[in-house]
């Protein structure tokens, strides 16, 4: 019997085969088997509503022709099993790939869709995310849309080695508990996350700003976002993973060129030899040119934009069915040059930006060998990422901008990576065993270089800060920075019809604190295939090493620090409805543990006295005390927990259709909360505590609770209680929407929207001004703001921005020409960012200070109505896009 439905499909081909010649489009069908990718010979290929068939040959080709373009049914038969798919039928001489399950032919499926976790993972493939509105083409972009997601504050003005000192040396912010970073995943710190591409490391998803992301949209085949109790293959982070995967098969040589207002970029695809295949791809960026150039008047003035460009390459080598072997590189570099020439030749002087320069670049080579057998896969992988900073930064005179002194900083950063995975499927569909030992080995650099003044006070106020900053210190002395970090995991994924349970574990050593910690991972649920609805919880363990250099530097840090602990729990339920809807509703708690936070308490009684800038100036001293109290500045003393429910409602386009709605909504309502655990004295303790310690010599300190005993050389102890409060996250955002549309009217246009909103982020009020009197004996007024004790108790307006795209697709038998328009901001929403204190003005309420908007995520135009009022309108984007 099992023959019985292939001879009714060869006969039903006999029988309609007298008007299968009427099609005037011959497409190639090549039948693979999805896991080994062996053609599929004999399969017979049949679409009845073409009313055209064949029969595979030994490479697995089928050649069908068609009577005009449209999605079309096909359906292949062997002996075995009959499969159906749906494909675009789009151009004479195209060539379609199908795959089948290999579950009854040759082998068995070892990875997939169907082995990922549908619990707190967020996916979406390429034609979902191709044609992003308000993105200029940048599909990863779309992952700033999944629940949970948080976008942060990115790199900007200050490079990641400032990231923490910056908040304190430039602004005076008396409270933080977050750090700059791309984003936040439910609540976790912005560089707790990992991110990979094609399963190697990515040092940073995004552009200098949050421009774009750092790949090419035509490379990226989807990506998966883990925000809670992901895999335990994957590790070293406590926020979320982020795994994106590239392109790895070619099956047609095809270009694509990309190129609009702001950036072009190209894609190719070739096949070179049989089973050798290349794949490269660049993307160029110029919005000083366009924006800068052509109509500066509309920039608003706090605009940042900067220069960037990235490239992709990737060798795929399928020795045999058995063997697979890749080799790839990939890499990108930013410049800001924001420097006082770069001003006079961009606006002819009149620039209020602040000087500084930024160049950062990395590069990662990579290769991976894979061995795939009928039961089992072994993949061997290795990769190399070198990571480049160059950081200009000027301190000037705030009415004149003189040049007080001015500092140039680089900071390089090596990271190795191995990994060695093992898939066995033990018994076939329902019990898999995954294994696999990592290693990431680290070595970070940083020194201060090329110091200049032209200022006579530049010797007084260098030197404070070199005594009052320890980071600073240290970046100017340079420091160095290795460690190593060794994994272990293990999962036993296991299905039986339709319940799933995933039991996991992995281990990782941090050679800095010499610590191995366990980290246990739980998923499982339920599918109930007569309702489609699904159940599903899970819990897990992870830890993930310091990341900051300034916190581990051994000159003005703390290389003892520990790993930081995270737990999440989520609870969840599916449904799949008809028109090819579905709804996931997601109930989380995160809790953060060991959290890095600044310390002015935490002290090492008998440290080596080894500065060499104090040996050098206090020779006689060091010698006479080679011991010494010294200030770690960092420890591990902070907490946090969020919490919330997510819900997320995706439609997708039915294939059989050349037109109809496709998209999805996104909303969180959490809250995230974090505690720094350090005691809050007012300044009159502060200054009483310093006068007191200047006169004796700390011997011990210990710990009880979150609260610091030290004992001193005059018999005395000293306890610092920690009345530290709770405060909301930095980036806390109670409300998160995300609508994300599409509509194909035809094969030839389509639309598409975006819409957000977020609740503002939090932040400290200033109440006042204090006037410094010591400023005047220099002729400078300046006002240094007063802010409120209760930290964080006020937030920012909601964010919210409206991106509408337009497309007219024009088809042709070597390709199509995509031309688009986008109107990105598009009713002129100003969104704020942050406010800026201007310290030769006093304190003003609503004017000083004053409010900064976010021109990266939410660009505008400035223009001029006829009455001369301030109107902002969209940045209009065109572009077009040509394949073949």
């Amino acid at each position: 019997m099992k023959y019985t439905q292939p001879l009714l499909l060869v006969l039903c081909f006999l029988w309609f085969s007298p008007t299968f010649a009427d099609g005037n489009i011959e497409v190639v069908f090549q039948i693979v088997k999805s896991n080994s990718g062996k053609p599929v010979t004999n399969a017979v290929v049949i679409s009845k509503k073409g009313k055209t068939s064949a029969v595979s040959n030994d490479e697995g080709i089928a050649k069908l022709r068609f009577p005009e373009p449209g999605y079309y049914e096909i359906k292949v038969s062997t002996a075995d099993r009959t499969e159906s798919v749906f494909r675009e039928v789009r151009f004479k001489g195209q060539v379609i790939l199908v795959t089948i399950s290999e579950a009854n032919l040759s082998g068995i499926v070892v990875s997939g869709e169907r082995d990922k976790t549908p619990l707190s993972r967020y996916g979406l493939v390429q034609d979902e995310i191709k044609r992003l509105p308000g993105v200029s083409g940048d599909s990863l972009k779309a992952l700033q849309t999944i629940p949970g997601v948080v976008i942060g504050a990115p790199v900007g003005i200050l490079p990641s080695v400032f990231t923490n000192i910056g908040s304190n040396l430039l602004t005076g912010n008396p409270y933080s508990n977050s750090e700059r970073g791309d984003l936040s995943l439910r609540g976790g710190g912005t560089r707790q996350n990992q991110y990979y591409f094609d399963g190697f490391p990515l040092p940073y998803p995004f552009h200098l700003g949050n421009q774009s992301s750092v790949l090419n949209n035509n490379l990226i085949k989807s990506f998966d976002v883990f925000t809670g109790a992901f895999p335990a293959k994957y590790g070293y982070a406590t926020g979320g993973i982020i795994a994106i995967e590239g392109t790895d098969r070619v099956d047609e040589n095809k270009t694509i060129i990309n190129t609009n207002l702001f950036l072009s970029d190209i894609y190719n695809q070739s096949k070179i030899l049989p089973g050798l295949a290349m794949i490269s791809s660049g993307r160029k960026n110029y919005p000083n040119v366009v924006l800068l150039q052509v109509y500066p008047q509309g920039i608003p003035e706090d605009a940042k934009y900067a220069e960037y460009q990235d490239y992709q390459w990737k060798l795929i080598w399928d020795i045999n069915a058995e063997h697979r072997l890749t080799v790839q590189t990939f890499g990108t570099r930013d410049r800001q040059a924001y420097t006082k020439a770069q001003a006079d030749l961009e606006r002819g002087g009149d620039d209020p930006r602040p000087p500084t320069g930024l160049d950062r670049m990395f590069r990662t080579d990579a290769i991976r060998y894979v061995w795939k057998g009928k039961t089992f896969r072994n993949t061997i992988s290795y990769s190399r990422t070198s990571f480049n900073e160059f950081f200009e930064l000027k301190f000037t005179n705030p009415l004149t901008a003189e040049n007080i002194f001015g500092l140039q900083n680089r900071t390089t950063d090596t990271i190795t990576y191995v990994q060695n995975t093992f898939e066995w499927e033990l018994w076939e569909e329902h019990l898999k065993l995954e294994a696999g030992v990592q290693g990431r080995f680290r070595e970070t650099t940083l020194k201060g270089e090329n110091i200049s003044s032209y200022n006579r006070l530049f010797y007084n106020i260098f030197n404070d800060l070199l005594n009052s900053n320890a980071a600073f210190r240290s970046v100017i002395d340079g420091d160095r920075i290795r460690y190593r970090e060794k994994s272990a995991y293990a999962e036993l994924p296991f299905k039986y019809g339709g319940f799933r349970l995933t039991p996991g574990a992995r281990v990782d050593h941090y050679s800095g604190s010499n610590e191995t910690n366990l980290a246990p991972r739980i998923t499982g649920g339920y599918l109930f295939e007569s309702t489609k609805t699904g159940i599903m919880a899970g819990h897990g363990i992870h830890y993930n090493a310091p990341v900051s250099v300034e916190a581990l530097s051994a000159k003005s840090g703390n290389p003892n620090l520990f790993m930081e602990r995270a737990e999440h729990n989520s609870i969840g339920v599916s449904q799949e409805f008809a028109n090819n809807w579905q709804i996931k509703i997601e109930g989380f708690r995160n809790i953060f543990q060991n959290i890095i936070v600044p310390d002015a308490y935490i002290v090492d009684p008998y440290a080596l006295n080894n500065d060499t800038r104090v040996f050098v100036n206090e020779t006689a001293k060091v010698l006479a005390n080679p011991i010494t109290p010294k200030n770690l500045n960092y420890s591990n003393a902070g907490y946090g927990h969020s919490e919330g429910v997510e819900i997320f409602i995706k439609k997708t386009k039915d294939p059989r259709e050349q037109s109809g709605l496709f998209g999805w909504i996104s909303y969180t309502n959490s809250i995230t909360k974090r505690i720094n655990n350090q005691s809050r004295l007012n300044s009159e303790e502060t200054r009483n505590r310093t006068l007191l310690n200047n006169s004796r010599t700390l011997l011990g300190q210990a710990k009880m609770g979150t609260n610091y005993i030290n004992y001193y050389d005059d018999n005395n102890l000293e306890v610092i209680y920690n009345n530290d409060k709770e405060q909301l996250y930095d980036l806390d955002r109670t409300h998160i929407l995300n609508v994300v549309f599409g509509y194909k009217f035809n094969p030839e246009w389509m639309v598409g929207g975006r819409f957000r909103y977020f609740s503002g982020t939090p932040y400290t009020p200033i109440t006042s001004a204090t006037r410094a009197n010591q400023a005047a004996t220099f002729g400078l007024n300046l006002y240094f703001p007063n802010y409120s004790g209760n930290y964080n108790s006020d937030r920012f307006l909601p964010f919210h921005q409206f991106d509408l795209r337009i497309d007219r697709i024009e088809n042709y038998s070597w390709g199509y020409i995509n031309t688009y328009i986008e109107f990105v901001n598009f009713y002129g929403r100003r969104n704020q960012a942050g406010f800026e204190f201007d310290n030769t003005k006093n304190y003003q309420r609503n004017q000083n200070p004053a409010p900064t908007y976010d021109t990266v995520n939410s660009p505008y135009i400035v223009s001029q109505t006829p009455n001369g009022k301030m109107a902002i309108i969209p940045l209009v984007n065109i572009g077009i896009e040509v394949r073949f």
